[in-house]
């Protein structure tokens, strides 16, 4: 990343999720995906955004805050403290309790209300950045940061893997359809980032042990909406019906062919007589 000295310190809002991780999800037995007894983390997409916000005031100074929606069971205080320890200034969670925000554009209605009351909690005179994932690792409907950007009329860059502040200016490298494209927008802005644009860092014992100093504070969602419930509840809503697991069962079957070479030929068999490769 580079930049000028001309730019002025940075207030960057980060948007977060906490997802089952994919990595411990499995299916019961009815093909259900367990979504209880795999443990939460920081959807991998929202990592990178938070480590994009932190090379970013690094360079320019200012502050970085996490703001989340829960939806469901919260996250337990190992997983809040990893995000604060990466290097967040305070952490933001707006509790929904009757699961109100349940499809994307009441969901970025939510993060528009909490967005303007951070700025009065943080005395942030306005958000220079919004840096969101592309995508949650659980539903990846990618709509979050476009929808968001049109709540609070921003600006917004999508996929962006490369990010530079230069005087007023947010400059991104898109990679779209294989091709790459330089975009750029005068400054407040919004832009979503993936995995390409850098290595999220690792908090050390040290910074998690000192994160349990830093703030996480909580609003909830139907406090926050108040003004706007009657409106809100006469949108249509998108409902998710099911989600499953399709079915499979191991063959189970031991290639024994003696040596090496007849075994390799009696698997290459097998698996061109299932049409698992093409001779």
């Amino acid at each position: 990343m580079t930049g000028t000295a001309d730019i002025g310190p940075l207030d960057v809002l980060v948007c977060l999720k906490f997802v089952p991780d994919p990595a411990q999800l499995r299916a019961d037995a009815s093909g259900q995906p367990d979504l209880i007894q795999a443990p939460l983390r920081i959807s991998n997409f929202d990592e990178n955004a938070i480590e994009t916000a932190l090379q970013l005031t690094a360079q320019h100074g200012g502050r970085a805050f996490g703001l989340s929606v829960i939806r469901g069971r919260k996250p337990p205080p190992d997983v809040l403290l990893r995000a604060l320890a990466m290097g967040l200034n305070a952490l933001y969670l707006v509790v929904d309790e009757t699961d109100m925000a349940s499809d994307p554009f009441r969901l970025a209605v939510a993060i528009a209300a909490a967005a303007k009351v951070m700025r009065e909690a943080e005395a942030v005179p306005l958000w220079h950045l919004l840096i969101c994932g592309e995508a949650s690792a659980d539903e990846y409907n990618a709509q979050i940061g476009p929808r968001l950007a049109v709540a609070l009329d921003l600006p917004a860059i999508t996929h962006a893997i490369r990010i530079e502040l230069e005087r007023n200016l947010l400059i991104a490298r898109r990679s779209v359809d294989g091709r790459c494209e330089t975009v750029e927008t005068e400054l407040p802005a919004l832009a979503t980032v993936g995995t390409e644009i850098n290595h999220a860092r690792i908090p050390t014992v040290l910074q998690i042990m000192g994160a349990g100093r830093k703030p996480v504070r909580e609003m909830t969602l139907h406090k926050l909406l108040e003004p706007d419930l009657d409106a809100m509840k006469r949108y249509p809503t998108l409902k998710t019906m099911a989600v499953f697991a399709l079915p499979s069962t191991r063959k189970r079957i031991l290639i024994d062919g003696g040596n090496p070479k007849e075994s390799v030929n009696q698997l290459l068999t097998r698996l061109g007589a299932d049409g698992e490769i093409r001779f």
